[in-house]
């Protein structure tokens, strides 16, 4: 479907220079003779076999043929709602066109076509067959921010096999990722609609990227539901749930994330296995290195990943003692590579780590915990950041499309969480939806930097420390007890 593209992209361009799309009159547009003709040369398109001249004519057939229906206006784009109706009442398959058909009602309507395309996408379509249309329409959608795109973003929650590749930047975007740009662009106000989502869909991709999206937004509304699905779901569905719950960090969930490590389905194990990462409560290391000898690869991956993360003595001793006998050079190397930097934001080494007594190994890992949270801690020489200036700093952020430069370029994430609360998350959701505004490695930079401060207020609202700790407690006394 390469001319989807190629012809899409260059004729929207065009169509949008010379004001001949949505609001057209069609007295001026052209006879309902070419649109049949343009509609026609859409249809069943199929580049294979074609010569190099062939498939150059047949490029310039379809752009006339995008032009034609973008000049029509109304009449162009009920033209293709019939066929798209005739097509699926023949029972017939042509992604192709039904794909191009809605970026076509999208470039004719904007907004008011947006049920249609979204009818078109949550048909029998393969979203993924031409992915770069379907993401780009949703993105262009999402960034308007308006109610009447959610149908569209809601449409699309139920592919994960699509990716876009973003050329200028070299850089593939694959599931969950396309989903994080479309709903994250869209900012705060789908928050809600996606917690519906984990009440109403029954379909399995829906229920496990609204889990996940809204984790990362650390939505405390919709914890209950995201238990329940990590508790009763089915398949992947269950497994993303049980790492947003991860996410999360909420006390009342350790004994449910450790007893998981239990079940027999490896990559279930391994879902709990990425939350207890998350979930940064170091008594979790002692239910981890029994499974090291886990014979999954992805599952022992993500186990020797949790304890280099969740550093204890014993965690680490096991690490030596199984990379050390070993015979899987890749796992060695990383755990040579491991030993070569741990100890470096502390002054140590590994051997001098290792020569040390219990108690000191113990004392060296606390150290490198708190080393690690030093960039979240104000320093006595900092620039005080008051709440009334991180509103103001948020606004600037918001019209520049970006977190760094400008007159808050000081500002980093230890002035904004002593600045900022719990109650100031859809803020920098906000902000967060205006860096998507320039989709590149660097935006997503920035974006991480806005979901790891988003998180931590998120966790200050129920557990003493947010981080890495020897234990999760509640911030105050809460039912602890096992997921509802």
């Amino acid at each position: 479907m390469k001319w989807l593209c190629v012809g899409f992209m260059a004729v929207v361009m065009v169509a949008v220079a010379s004001g001949t799309a949505c609001g057209a009159d069609p007295t001026e547009q052209g006879s309902t003779d070419r649109i049949s003709r343009a509609i026609a040369a859409m249809r069943k398109v199929d580049f294979s076999g074609l010569s190099p001249a062939q498939e150059k004519a047949k490029e310039k057939e379809l752009e006339e043929a995008w032009q034609t229906l973008a000049k029509a206006g109304k009449p162009g784009a009920d033209a293709l709602k019939a066929e798209i109706a005739r097509i699926d009442a023949a029972g017939e398959r042509d992604d192709s066109f039904k794909l191009n058909a809605a970026a076509a009602l999208w470039e004719i309507g904007k907004l008011d076509s947006a049920p249609d395309v979204a009818a078109v996408w949550s048909g029998d379509v393969a979203l993924d067959s031409t992915f770069d249309s379907v993401f780009y329409l949703a993105l262009d959608a999402a960034r308007t921010q308006d109610p009447r795109a959610l149908p569209m973003l809601q449409a699309v929650l139920r592919d994960k096999k699509g990716s876009v590749f973003l050329a200028e930047h070299y850089m593939q975007l694959a599931w969950p990722t396309t989903q994080e740009c479309l709903w994250g662009a869209y900012g705060p106000a789908g928050l809600e609609p996606l917690a519906k989502v984990l009440d109403r869909s029954k379909d399995g991709t829906s229920l496990e990227t609204a889990a996940w999206l809204l984790a990362k937004a650390n939505y405390e509304p919709a914890l209950d539901g995201i238990r329940k699905l990590a508790k009763d779901g089915q398949s992947d569905a269950r497994g993303w749930a049980i790492r947003a719950l991860g996410l999360y960090g909420h006390p009342q969930d350790f004994d449910f994330l450790v007893a998981g490590l239990t079940e027999k389905d490896p990559q279930i194990v391994q879902s709990f296995a990425y939350a207890l990462y998350e979930y940064g409560d170091l008594r979790a290391v002692p239910h981890l290195i029994p499974l090291l000898d886990a014979n999954d690869p992805s599952l022992f991956r993500e186990l020797r990943v949790a304890l280099g993360h969740l550093r204890t003595p014993d965690g680490l001793e096991a690490l030596q003692r199984d990379a050390t006998a070993s015979n899987d050079a890749e796992y060695r190397q990383w755990w040579t590579q491991f030993k070569q930097t741990a100890f470096e934001p502390v002054g140590l080494t590994w051997d001098a780590y290792a020569a040390k007594t219990p108690a000191e190994k113990q004392k060296a890992l606390a150290a490198l915990r708190e080393a690690d949270e030093q960039k979240y801690r104000l320093r006595p020489t900092d620039r005080e950041l008051s709440h009334d200036a991180l509103v103001k700093a948020a606004q600037e952020w918001r019209t520049r499309g970006r977190i760094s430069g400008g007159t808050y370029e000081w500002v980093e994430e230890r002035h904004v969480l002593a600045a900022a609360a719990a109650a100031d998350i859809p803020l920098l959701l906000d902000v967060k939806a205006k860096c998507y505004t320039r989709l590149s490695d660097e935006c997503l930079d920035e974006v991480r930097i806005l979901d790891d401060l988003v998180g931590r207020l998120g966790r200050s609202r129920y557990r003493k420390d947010v981080g890495i700790c020897e234990k999760v407690e509640p911030l105050r006394q809460e039912d602890n007890s096992a997921p509802r």
